[in-house]
């Protein structure tokens, strides 16, 4: 299949997945329990989408144990960052865990920028395979802050520094996160020269 066509494919599976598994989790308002499975499973296709846009353009960089583990990662950190309500919450309960009265760790999104700095200083060293688990979870972190900035606003807390930004635009969302594929790629390309373009890649 011409490499255009699939790409094309693949970011209509990706709008897919974001538009028609927020409708859903809208839709489904009981129980409870089903419609939070429904969101954790939407953050997780996402992430698993996009890493995937990532990986197979760096093919011939990686075996395919690597793509699948990396892919694995990608997907599981995207929905297990939800664990941190029930942590803050310090219960099992889905409802104290919904029910917090403020944002939990795990959805500052400065984590997004740590791991893109230890995507570049992994880059530095030249170490191709540390550098795309840093991707992976960049883009697990990033496309569920991302997700969740639709409803509540991006949080952003460090030393001395406190803010959370307005909703973020259903558009823009859909934006940034079918651009995040495209920007990562051309970040490893930057410093791993023998990456091909995606252009260039042969398709099977």
């Amino acid at each position: 299949m011409n490499f255009n066509v699939l790409l094309f494919l693949k970011h209509l599976i990706l709008c897919s997945v974001c538009i028609y598994g927020d409708k859903l989790t809208e839709y489904v308002q009981k129980p409870v329990l089903v419609r939070a499975c429904i969101d954790n499973a939407t953050h997780a296709f996402i992430g698993c989408v996009v890493a995937e846009i990532i990986l197979h353009s760096l093919k011939h960089q990686i075996t395919h144990q690597q793509y699948y583990a990396l892919l694995f990662v990608a997907t599981i950190v995207s929905s297990l960052i939800d664990l941190d309500h029930f942590i803050v919450a310090k219960s099992l309960s889905l409802r104290d865990a919904t029910h917090l009265d403020r944002r939990p760790f795990l959805h500052n999104s400065a984590i997004c920028l740590v791991a893109l700095i230890l995507v570049i200083l992994t880059k530095c060293v030249g170490s191709i395979k540390w550098s795309l688990f840093a991707v992976m979870m960049f883009i697990g972190f990033t496309t569920h802050h991302l997700r969740d900035a639709t409803r509540r606003g991006i949080w952003f807390k460090v030393p001395f520094h406190d803010s959370n930004s307005p909703a973020v635009p259903y558009e823009l969302y859909l934006l940034l996160v079918n651009i995040i594929p495209h920007l990562v790629h051309y970040l490893m390309q930057t410093t791993f020269s023998s990456v091909p373009k995606m252009k260039q890649i042969d398709l099977v």
